[in-house]
């Protein structure tokens, strides 16, 4: 059975008004998202035993050109361990934008295995392209939450986006919203555990 709660948050300084705190929760995964830039601050999925752990962290672009990532360090079309593959190419991180299909229908956008737990993370949107961030300027200094240490690489984002400076590129997926249209796009996440 689902559920949705809803709470004050906080105040913004000089009376920006309130955010609140909405809580949603199935059998499957709980998750806290404040009304501030509709940001994710906890999401809770359970691992191979069941057991419910926070995933979230707590705390880019191209210019004119879409590159092919056939046989160079971008091609994460297959599974790849990602620390090893950013050290087998001495790569200090992702933080790309990744192209996909031009559709403004549901489609597939990525998938994360996370070995250890069984836990799998499959990413569709209605978005043209995603930004891939690999926690690149973590460096351990920032304490999360129950005293959790981020060192570099010790997490990610998935974006789901438009493509960066569209606006200046007509041959990009167009970016502009214009009065009287609509913006919507929509971006799922589907939790498993393999």
């Amino acid at each position: 059975m689902a559920s949705v709660t809803r709470a004050v948050f906080g105040e913004l300084p000089s009376g920006g008004g309130t955010v609140e705190k909405f809580q949603l929760q199935s059998d499957l995964l709980r998750v806290h998202i404040i009304s501030w830039g509709c940001t994710i601050t906890a999401l809770e999925v359970k691992d191979r035993q069941g057991r419910a752990s926070d995933v979230v962290l707590g705390f880019a672009e191209l210019e004119g050109e879409v590159a092919l990532v056939q046989g160079t360090a971008f091609d994460l079309r297959k599974p790849v361990e990602l620390g090893k593959h950013l050290q087998d190419f001495q790569l200090n991180g992702f933080d790309h934008n990744f192209c996909l299909k031009g559709s403004k229908e549901k489609h597939f956008c990525a998938r994360v295995h996370h070995a250890a737990s069984g836990r799998v993370l499959d990413v569709y949107t209605t978005q043209p392209g995603v930004q891939f961030y690999t926690g690149n300027f973590l460096d351990g200094t920032l304490k999360g939450k129950n005293g959790a240490v981020y060192p570099k690489h010790s997490g990610f984002c998935l974006e789901t986006q438009n493509w960066p400076d569209a606006v200046n590129q007509p041959h990009f997926p167009p970016v502009l919203l214009r009065p009287g249209e609509e913006y919507d796009h929509t971006t799922w996440f589907k939790f498993s555990v393999a």
